[in-house]
Formats: C-alpha cells, sequence, structure tokens
C-alpha cells in the first residue's frame, strides 16, 4: 500500500506541474498572459492509474534493467502510453467521456499523445529512480 501511495502521489504531482507548464506555454503561444499562479490539474482516476506503478514497476524494471538507458525509457514511454490509451478507453465506455481529450498535437484517438514520448521518457527515468532509491 505504501508503494501505491508514494506513485500515486508522485505521479499526480507531476502531472500537475506538467498541465501547468504546458497551459503557460500555450497561453504564451497563443499570445495570452502567463498565469504565474502556475495552476494544473489532474483528475481523479489518476489516483488509480499512477498507483498500478507500484505493481506493473518490478515487472518490468527490474528485466529490462540491463539494456541500454534510452532504448529502455522508450520502451517505458511505449508502454506508458499503451496504458493511458486502454484506461482512456474505458473511461470512455464506461463514463461517457475520458477526462484527457488532446485535440493538438500528433495524437491517437484524443487519447495519447505520440509527442509526449520525450516527457513520458523523462517521467519513466523518474520512476525508475524513485523505484531504486526510495
Amino acid at each position: 500500500m505504501e508503494s501505491f501511495l508514494k506513485f500515486a502521489t508522485f505521479g499526480i504531482a507531476i502531472e500537475v506541474v506538467f498541465t501547468a507548464v504546458v497551459d503557460n506555454f500555450e497561453r504564451y503561444k497563443a499570445g495570452h498572459k502567463i498565469n504565474w499562479s502556475m495552476t494544473g490539474h489532474s483528475y481523479i482516476w489518476m489516483l488509480p492509474i499512477y498507483g498500478s506503478i507500484a505493481f506493473i514497476a518490478p515487472l518490468v524494471i527490474v528485466p529490462l534493467q540491463g539494456l541500454f538507458i534510452l532504448f529502455r525509457l522508450f520502451l517505458f514511454a511505449l508502454m506508458i502510453l499503451f496504458v493511458e490509451y486502454v484506461t482512456g478507453w474505458i473511461l470512455l465506455k464506461f463514463t461517457g467521456r475520458c477526462p484527457w481529450h488532446y485535440s493538438s498535437g500528433l495524437h491517437v484517438h484524443h487519447l495519447i499523445r505520440i509527442d509526449y514520448i520525450p516527457f513520458w521518457m523523462f517521467f519513466a527515468w523518474m520512476v525508475e529512480w524513485l523505484y531504486f532509491n526510495y
């Protein structure tokens, strides 16, 4: 349970910061004032999704540890995109909407953004570090 809460709170915290930064970047590109309060957001659904890292990480992080780091992080990013797509699709089917709805960038069915792979790789690197160090 402790690992579940560790990864859930870590993931949500990163997501809130990421959405605040992206939101301000989009505001800046559109010529609007930057929101200096850096207001980000997440969704209640993300608690179990990020928390599930506690159960998935031992199955993928340890066995792939010997691979070249960029390749390994790329594989992790693809796995994250797969989980994001499946959970988004499930939420869409059962609740009628997916809380994240990508309408810009290189997206697939508005459920995942392929151009976010570098960000997911960085997130995977942080998860790997957290897994081995805490």
